[in-house]
């Protein structure tokens, strides 16, 4: 029973390396991406408080001149 066991797992196995290789690259990848977007944030929030003083300029001139 054992042995049976150990040969009908050996199919399973040789699939599951090839898998585990591929998602390893993603794994990577994703690591990747995630360096390398931390300077894009760091660009990205000046930004948006920059555009935060516009959006408030633009709120104080509605109400000033009830468009």
């Amino acid at each position: 029973m054992e042995e049976y066991l150990l040969q009908s797992i050996k199919p399973l196995q040789q699939l599951i390396i090839p898998l585990q290789e591929i998602l390893k690259r993603f794994l990577y990848m994703e690591e990747y991406l995630l360096q390398n977007i931390k300077p894009l944030q760091q660009l990205i929030i000046p930004l948006q408080e920059i555009l935060k003083r516009f959006l408030y300029m633009e709120e104080y001139l509605l109400q000033t001149f009830e468009f």
